[in-house]
């Protein structure tokens, strides 16, 4: 029967309504849900474009350049901090300021020199100070200093140098010609003082000069090298070391201290002449440069005898020639190599890694200087040629071998992966290996897993297929609520009240961990002597309650063994049985307590996910089960487990995802100690805990910034990758179930 024509055009302007309110709400999805994958793709490509300049090498780009006319040879150079200002130290004495930006000569001093001396050795005191030394062909040593002085007005900023000579010495010599032919100057951070030098029968003398006491002491140095010749000779910025390499290509190690110097070691660094010799900051990594070109790079290893002796540690790129001049820089382990031809090589000490190779001047280089901020070099060469160089190198301590390979770092007895981003000085050696963070991640993850996922799949088990329907809602919101518990209430109480708890009573927890089973065996073993029909009195579910009394007796029997057994087995300490017996130190913050703790903040995901899933699987399949005779548990194990497979593993994978992003509990349930040891007394650190510890005292733009946005990254990556893990196993388990 044909419907009234009023009656037809409500119905099409309904569906028309219908229609567009189906099509606006299908955009609105579609642009919800791309919008998502937008922003997961832009979070990922932002946190890459963060983490790329690490991969960056290192680079220079020639500023300036002009000559010098009439000058002597060139001893030292040197630059300020904001690289305005460059200054020359020339054989005659003069001290000659230029300006970088116009090439022009500002300020001209001088050292007073007899009419016919000249200065044979020039010698640095400090990689941040402009202090140093020279030595005459008439025996005597000059200290003096340089000061650039920022002085700031309407104009702008203006560098002005000063000179200032602080000391005058001769030294001593038996011989007509007491030359300096090689000076070593240190002046260290106490205002220690120390002259090294050789004179001109090739004897070496230390001259120390102590502020405190005022007094200077004059010590030489026995020549253990025999009749070799002394070939370079360099000191610690501290005063306590000296080096001396020989044409044999030995070094002889000294240690000086009140006023001796004994000889440490003597290794053999060439089959070559050593030809220069330089210690980095830090005062532990010796640099070794021989004559066939060869860089190396030494420190002191402490032996099985206890005793330290000096160990090939790095080894770099060769020079075509000679290695000539080595030059550290002032900020970090890098430090510029020149060879005789005027070839240079920009080094990294922690990476093994020659980073750079230019020639900066066509003849060989009389001196160079990295600036005080290590952004920029300056040399002459030969021909009085000055060369000024921008140096961009904001990364050199990063490499694929430093971020996840053993690196032999100073101090150490081996190689090692190592996390430590800050030190308490200038000459700390950052170590960035991300294992021992991935290693703790995945240590907490896998404790947290072992507390959580037998809890939580059990009581799902048990929730969907075995507990009365009241009880079932009573359980399940519970558990569910646990989801809302913040992370940082759980951390705070795992930090402060269960770590102190667990150690007070770690003897009664380990006894309660095989004595709640046993009374479990006990208690279902006497129950099933019950008769049947006494057993079928009590209502289904209330079963549940005689568990309670069951744990408090497991509870009590563990604090009343604890004290006999600690006394019989571990002589009446646990703890320290444990650091004798299995060399395991307990720490109050240990994994045990993050697996506790963050097991509570996985299990309410599992349990929610797999009894879901458990709860989906048709009732006529366990109803077929049971009809044919198998038992509850058996149609659990055969039917209702397959069946829903595909669930219980994302659930399992979802819980592991959120234990591996977890921050606040293991932040404040743990140690916090970057360390790679599967023991569960031990504390760790993990990925998300080092971002939030240590994010806001990284400067924006620096390698631990950067350090930590690769982090991020990787802990990004780690968790998609779990989570496609679960959707894709989980999909094909419920495909190979699909029979159910």
């Amino acid at each position: 029967m044909r419907q009234p024509r009023g009656l037809e055009e409500k119905t099409s302007a309904f569906r028309q309504k219908t229609y567009r309110r189906d099509r606006r709400a299908r955009w609105v999805i579609t642009i919800a849900g791309y919008g998502i994958i937008a922003s997961i793709v832009l979070i990922f490509v932002y946190l890459v474009l963060e983490s790329l300049p690490l991969s960056f090498g290192a680079s220079v780009k020639r500023m300036f350049g002009w000559g010098l006319p009439n000058t002597e040879r060139v001893f030292l150079t040197g630059v300020d901090s904001y690289q305005e200002v460059v200054y020359f130290l020339t054989a005659d004495g003069k001290i000659r300021f230029f300006r970088l930006q116009d090439q022009r000569e500002i300020r001209q001093d001088s050292i007073p020199l007899q009419p016919d001396e000249s200065i044979l050795a020039a010698s640095k005191g400090s990689l941040n100070r402009e202090w140093f030394a020279v030595g005459t062909d008439a025996g005597r040593v000059f200290t003096a200093r340089i000061r650039f002085v920022p002085h700031y007005s309407d104009t702008g900023r203006v560098i002005l140098p000063e000179f200032e000579l602080d000391d005058t010495f001769s030294i001593a010599a038996d011989t007509v010609h007491p030359h300096v032919e090689r000076l070593v100057f240190r002046q260290n951070e106490d205002d220690a003082r120390f002259w090294l030098w050789e004179n001109h029968d090739g004897q070496l003398v230390l001259r120390h000069y102590d502020p405190d006491f005022e007094e200077t002491y004059t010590v030489p140095i026995p020549a253990e090298w025999g009749e070799q010749k002394v070939t370079a000779l360099t000191m610690s910025y501290s005063g306590d070391q000296i080096a001396v390499g020989v044409s044999g290509g030995d070094v002889y190690w000294f240690r000086y201290s009140d006023g001796e110097v004994v000889l440490q070691d003597r290794f053999s660094a060439s089959h070559q002449p050593i030809s220069a010799l330089a210690y980095l900051i830090g005062d532990n990594a010796l640099v070794v440069g021989d004559t066939d070109g060869q860089v190396t790079v030494w420190f002191p290893v402490r032996s099985h005898s206890q005793i330290f002796k000096m160990q090939p540690i790095h080894r770099f790129r060769a020079h075509p020639a000679a290695v000539e001049q080595i030059y550290p820089s002032p900020r970090n382990r890098n430090f510029l190599t020149i060879d005789t031809r005027g070839n240079a090589h920009l080094n990294y000490s922690t990476t093994s890694r020659t980073q750079l190779e230019f020639q900066p001047a066509r003849d060989r280089i009389q001196a160079a200087a990295i600036a005080p901020k290590a952004n920029g070099i300056v040399v002459i060469d030969a021909q009085h040629r000055i060369g000024h160089f921008w140096l961009d190198n904001p990364h050199p301590e990063i490499t694929l071998k430093t971020l996840f390979g053993k690196v032999w770092y100073e101090g150490y007895p081996k190689p090692a992966f190592v996390w430590q981003s800050t030190g308490g000085s200038d000459a700390f050696e950052p170590k960035f290996s991300l294992v021992p963070l991935i290693f703790g991640t995945f240590k907490g993850t896998l404790y947290a897993m072992f507390f959580s996922v037998p809890l939580a799949l059990l009581a799902a088990i048990y929730v969907s297929q075995f507990a009365p329907h009241w009880l079932s809602r009573i359980v399940k919101p519970t558990v569910e609520i646990m989801a809302a518990l913040p992370s940082v209430v759980i951390g705070f109480l795992g930090g402060l009240y269960f770590a102190p708890l667990f150690e007070k009573h770690l003897t009664a927890i380990l006894i309660f961990l095989i004595a709640l089973p046993l009374v479990f065996m006990i208690f279902i073993l006497g129950w099933r002597q019950v008769p049947e029909h006494h057993r079928l009195r009590i209502p289904i579910g209330w079963e549940l309650w005689f568990t309670v009394p069951v744990t408090f007796l497991a509870i009590a029997l563990s604090l009343t063994l604890a004290p006999h057994v600690e006394q019989w087995f571990f002589g009446g300490d646990l703890k320290q049985w444990i650091y004798t017996a299995l060399g395991m130190t307990y720490d109050t913050r240990n994994s045990i307590v993050v697996g506790f703790a963050l097991g509570f903040a996985v299990i309410p995901i599992i349990f929610t996910v797999a009894e879901d899933a458990l709860s989906n699987v048709p009732e006529s399949l366990t109803s077929a089960s049971l009809a044919l005779g198998a038992s509850r548990w058996q149609t659990v194990r055969r039917v209702v487990l397959p069946a829903a497979a595909g669930g219980i593993f994302a659930a399992v994978m979802l819980g592991f995802g959120r234990a591996v992003g977890e921050t606040m509990i293991v932040l404040m349930a743990t140690g916090n100690t970057p360390i790679i040891d599967l023991s569960p007394f031990n504390g760790f650190r993990t990925m998300s805990a080092c971002i939030a510890v240590e994010i806001p005292e990284a400067p924006v733009g620096g390698t631990l910034y950067r350090v930590l946005f690769l982090t991020a990254l990787l802990l990004f990556s780690f968790t998609f990758i779990i989570n496609t893990l679960s959707s894709v196993v989980g999909e094909r388990l419920r495909k190979k179930y699909a029979r159910f």
